[in-house]
């Protein structure tokens, strides 16, 4: 009884998302720092990049698509609309903001739109409780039920587009860094390795999961790879194939 009302539990956290992650729980006002001011808005129900969290609060990014008109010298103007890839408004700046990653979208006749991502701090208390992937994965982790993981792992590739593949052996699960920056290329988030039905490794681009018993931990760079068995050095580099795999050209 104990395991079926955890697995609802967790089950909960999946059920009703869209893809990719981390979700707005309502909607949410952005800062310019970690209990700053407020610089722009989002609409509840859309999907945010997030990085590490520090005492609470993200660092977060979205991509938004602008009207041309509202945006000089790489800022875009306090009041002016976010809108989604297909027309409608998602939220607003609330203050003059600097843009990231800018790119020209050349539509019929006068319909050119710009393609940038915006930057602010969230509070954890504004994002979907579970649709953080480090923190779903750390939970899911937790159980002690294979088929409970197998389960609740399905779900969280489903929720976050996830993208399959097999590699000698291994089959790698893909998680990409969604509105971190405009361009259709993205590099990876998150790859959970199995071998068969057990995860054999985990691989983080700058982000932390908390597990336990791991065999071995590797930190080059941002890539944070997590082993659960004893691996030898062939399957280290088949590991480091995975990684540079899923890396933006």
């Amino acid at each position: 009884m104990k395991r079926t009302i955890l697995l609802l539990s967790f089950l909960a956290l999946f059920t009703g998302y869209s893809l990719d992650a981390q979700i707005l729980e309502e909607k949410a006002q952005f800062s310019e720092k970690a209990r700053g001011s407020a610089i722009f808005e989002l609409n509840s129900g859309e999907h945010i990049y997030t990085y590490e969290p520090e005492d609470g609060w993200y660092k977060a990014r979205k991509k938004v698509f602008l009207k041309p008109a509202d945006v000089a010298d790489n800022r875009l103007s306090a009041g002016a609309a976010f809108y989604n890839e297909e027309g409608a408004k998602i939220g607003q700046a609330l203050e003059s903001l600097r843009l990231y990653d800018i790119d020209t979208l050349k539509g019929f006749r006068s319909d050119t739109r710009l393609c940038a991502v915006v930057q602010g701090y969230i509070f954890e208390t504004k994002i979907e409780d579970g649709s953080v992937p480090e923190e779903a994965i750390s939970k899911i982790l937790a159980l002690k039920n294979r088929s409970e993981q197998q389960e609740l792992f399905a779900e969280l590739w489903e929720a976050n587009d996830a993208e399959s593949r097999e590699f000698e052996g291994f089959e790698a699960q893909v998680i990409y860094e969604t509105d971190k920056v405009s361009s259709e290329q993205k590099d990876f988030r998150l790859i959970v390795v199995f071998r068969g039905s057990s995860p054999y490794t985990i691989i983080t681009n700058g982000h932390t999961i908390e597990v336990e018993k791991i065999k071995e931990f590797v930190e080059d760079g941002n890539f944070k790879t997590y082993y659960f068995y004893k691996v030898s050095e062939s399957q280290k580099e088949v590991m480091e194939d995975i990684i540079y795999t899923f890396l933006a050209l």
